[in-house]
C-alpha cells in the first residue's frame, strides 16, 4: 500500500508543470509544516482543478482574476520529489465556502491488490483562488501552438502529422 497522506490545513499548495512544452510533466505540490508532498497529474487534471475551483468559489460569489496570480509564490518547489501518480482528484467545500478539500487517489495498476494511497488536502478560500489562478496560468504559460486545421498540439522542432491533410504538410515545388 502506499502512503496516504491528510494535510489539514495546508500551509501552501499549488497546482504547476516542470519541463519543456510537450514534455511537461504537472504536479500538485502541498506543504505542511516541514512535510512537503507532491502527486504526479496530469494536463487536463490541473485544467480540470481550475476550472472546477473557479466554479466553486463563484458558488460563494468568488471570482478568481488575473490579478489573483502570484507566479512567483506558486511556483513548483524544487527539486520536486513525487510520492505517486493520482489516478483520480475530486475538490469539494463545506457548506460556508470557507474550507476546501482537494482529495487525490494513486493510480493502481488493475492487477495490483494493493490499496492505493490517497491525499486529502484542506485549503482555505484563499490558498484555492491563489491555486486555481497559478493552474489556469501553467496549462496555458507552456502549451504548444495548435494547429488551425485539427487543434492537436504542434511540436516546435518535428511538426505533427495533421489527419486534415490526410497526414501531409503543404505541397512544395
Amino acid at each position: 500500500m502506499a502512503e496516504s497522506y491528510e494535510l489539514d490545513p495546508v500551509d501552501w499548495v499549488t497546482a504547476g508543470a516542470v519541463g519543456e512544452p510537450g514534455r511537461r510533466t504537472f504536479y500538485v505540490q502541498a506543504r505542511r509544516g516541514h512535510d512537503l508532498l507532491a502527486i504526479v497529474v496530469e494536463k487536463a487534471q490541473v485544467q480540470w482543478l481550475a476550472q472546477l475551483a473557479q466554479e466553486l468559489l463563484g458558488r460563494v460569489g468568488v471570482t478568481v482574476t488575473p490579478d489573483d496570480l502570484d507566479a512567483d509564490g506558486q511556483q513548483l518547489l524544487e527539486p520536486v520529489v513525487p510520492s505517486w501518480r493520482a489516478g483520480s482528484l475530486s475538490l469539494g467545500m463545506d457548506e460556508e465556502g470557507a474550507r476546501f478539500l482537494l482529495e487525490a487517489e494513486e493510480l493502481v495498476a488493475e492487477d495490483e491488490a494493493a490499496e492505493p494511497g490517497t491525499a486529502r488536502l484542506w485549503l482555505s478560500r484563499e490558498q484555492l483562488v491563489g491555486m486555481a489562478a497559478y493552474a489556469a496560468f501553467a496549462v496555458e504559460a507552456g502549451a504548444r501552438e495548435s494547429c488551425r486545421l485539427c487543434a492537436r498540439p504542434i511540436d516546435p522542432v518535428s511538426g505533427h502529422v495533421c489527419p486534415a491533410t490526410n497526414g501531409h504538410g503543404p505541397l512544395t515545388a
